[in-house]
């Protein structure tokens, strides 16, 4: 069922593109692939060998999309592109699945050696968060406050001395005069 399920899946999507491509190749998705000069380059290898092309077009990471777009735009029947893509999607959903199944319950031991690693992980990775937030504190107000001890003042000499400040702040004031001013 699961290889059904990729064969439908890539072939439907990969045939979708094409026609988008071929069908809307005014379609500001499309002009902005054609506009690279590295894509006039690709078109001809596209022209060139097509059926390799379509086939392995789904193996190379990063060209999916931009070759079928390519095939989209090249001289490629339809017909023929159903055909190659059939045999594509059939090979690759039929590799990756097998894949899959052969190597998933080594995969599975792995997760599960992953998680034993990832509680101490992540205790590693909160202490350090500490560490860096206490040493970044620290650079930040560490020497007001050593000057602070240095000097003699503790935190609440500020706010005794803070509404003296503010009473000659205000005795200095003038009166704001102009219209609307009450004063």
């Amino acid at each position: 069922m699961m290889i059904a399920l990729a064969f439908v899946g890539s072939f439907i999507g990969d045939f979708a593109v094409f026609l988008f491509a071929r069908y809307s190749s005014n379609h500001r998705w499309v002009a902005r692939w054609r506009s690279r000069k590295k894509f006039a380059k690709a078109l001809q290898l596209v022209e060139r060998y097509q059926a390799f092309f379509v086939i392995v077009n789904r193996y190379i990471y990063g060209l999916r999309m931009p070759g079928l777009i390519a095939l989209g735009l090249s001289r490629i029947s339809i017909a023929r592109f159903a055909i190659l893509n059939l045999i594509g999607a059939a090979l690759w959903a039929g590799i990756f699945t097998s894949v899959g199944y052969v190597f998933g319950y080594s995969i599975g031991s792995v997760f599960a050696r992953l998680e034993v690693m990832e509680r101490g992980l992540g205790i590693t990775l909160a202490v350090i968060a500490v560490a860096l937030t206490l040493w970044f504190a620290w650079r930040q107000w560490g020497p007001a406050l050593i000057s602070r001890v240095r000097n003699g003042r503790g935190p609440d000499d500020d706010q005794r001395r803070l509404p003296s400040k503010l009473a000659r702040i205000k005795s200095r004031s003038q009166p704001l005069r102009g219209p609307g001013s009450e004063e």
